[in-house]
């Protein structure tokens, strides 16, 4: 998620999949064969899975080998379902077919993972998936804990899903897996044209960044991305894409490297016959020679958009689905109007540090340091609140104030500031 001159953002942290480029990955053939045995739970019509919506990323509860209770992204720019630490498996005695190289965030640092197999998942005591194949990572690369302010354990990827036709339902939080032979799409969905390579779809979205003419983009739809839209920018292009307004800012930090760019707006962007305005926007430097593990993708749609809408994604027959959700695709979309980035702590992820301040910010002019901990906000102790719901506060309304107590070198300080428009 990107923003500010150096900022390290936990307030809209990109994604696993964005995070996690298992690209161009020579996976042995037992992954690609492996048995699809499910098991519905339940006397049901449809699979209905609850999800949890958590600093905008899709969370279900997920059993693993019956013993284990985790809590997995759904993640369709991800191609496998992945393990985030091999500790979990190694205390189950899963066993390895194969050790390997996967890429990193940058597209350049390789990294250790392993290949499970025989592992059952549980997917909120609706689906039963034996004798799956799991990518597991050696280590967890991705501190999601900190970042996001919540446990999350691992993914669920493309050749979990690509069974289905998958139904994301915003609203009542709940994602469907559909039986292919008995699903018939409504005709008040408009179907976005899309491109599937291994279990991801690409969608052409209409967006125009410095003006209201729109031109089409190839995008990864990424449900495991927390930010509304990512685009790629090339050093070898004078390209005048980027808007006048922009903040230098860390779009994430992922497997295997940090990721840098800017954030600032895109005029319009236009999916599944809705027009959007404003639209905050993540720019990302790419070396041309690397487009080859980006499939000629040219950005990342993520969740900030995609909940405005209900999605539906057919791996079946490759078609992508999309109703807007009311009038929700109008909303303004907000940023971080504080200039703080902020990580989670502590045992039930309720203390707060600060990672990051702006220069020249709100938060920065008021004498916010890098390392302090956050006690109140408004009167609030910090101990009852979520990273989430602190994220939310410091988008708020410009001219509202902001009072923190922070602990600070054995001290406590109280500051106070204004947010106001940083883009």
């Amino acid at each position: 998620m990107p923003r500010h001159p150096q900022i390290h953002r936990t307030c809209a942290p990109a994604p696993p999949a964005f995070l996690l480029l298992l690209v161009g990955l020579l996976l042995s053939s037992a992954l690609q064969a492996q048995r699809l045995d499910m098991k519905v739970l339940g006397k049901r019509k449809l699979i209905e899975i609850p999800f949890d919506l958590e600093n905008d990323f899709i969370v279900i509860a997920v059993l693993l080998n019956g013993t284990m209770p985790l809590r997995f992204i759904v993640d369709t720019g991800a191609e496998n379902t992945v393990l985030l630490d091999r500790s979990m498996t190694d205390a189950l005695a899963i066993s390895y077919r194969r050790t390997f190289q996967v890429r990193g965030a940058d597209v350049n640092n390789e990294l250790t993972a392993h290949l499970a197999t025989g592992v059952d998942l549980r997917l909120a005591n609706r689906l039963l998936a034996r004798n799956r194949t799991v990518l597991v990572l050696e280590e967890n690369y991705f501190n999601f804990e900190r970042i996001t302010g919540t446990n999350i354990h691992g993914i669920l990827g493309g050749d979990f899903l690509m069974r289905f036709i998958v139904e994301l339902d915003f609203r009542r939080q709940v994602m469907i897996l559909h039986d292919p032979g008995k699903f018939r799409v409504r005709k008040s969905w408009t179907e976005v044209p899309t491109t599937f390579i291994r279990n991801r779809p690409y969608l052409n979205v209409d967006i125009g960044v410095l003006g209201d003419s729109a031109s089409a983009r190839r995008l990864l739809m990424d449900t495991g991305a927390g930010l509304s839209l990512l685009l790629h920018t090339y050093p070898e292009r004078l390209s005048g894409d980027l808007p006048e307004q922009t903040i230098p800012a860390t779009i994430a930090n992922g497997l295997g490297g940090t990721m840098e760019g800017n954030v600032g707006r895109s005029r319009v962007v236009e999916i599944g016959k809705r027009r959007m305005d404003n639209v905050v926007t993540y720019f990302q430097e790419v070396d041309t020679t690397n487009l080859k593990f980006l499939n000629k993708r040219e950005g990342i749609l993520g969740n900030r958009i995609l909940k405005r809408f209900n999605v539906i994604i057919d791996y079946v027959n490759r078609r992508v689905y999309m109703k807007s959700v009311g009038k929700a695709y109008k909303r303004k979309f907000t940023y971080d109007r504080s200039g703080l980035t902020l990580l989670a702590g502590g045992a039930n992820l309720r203390k707060f540090s600060v990672s990051h301040v702006i220069p020249g910010s709100p938060a920065d002019r008021a004498g916010v340091q890098v390392q302090d901990r956050l006690r109140v906000i408004n009167g609030v102790s910090t101990g009852l609140m979520s990273l989430q719901s602190i994220v939310r506060k410091l988008e708020g309304k410009p001219g509202r104030r902001i009072k923190l107590r922070v602990y600070r070198a054995g001290r406590l300080l109280d500051l106070t500031f204004i947010l106001e428009d940083l883009i």
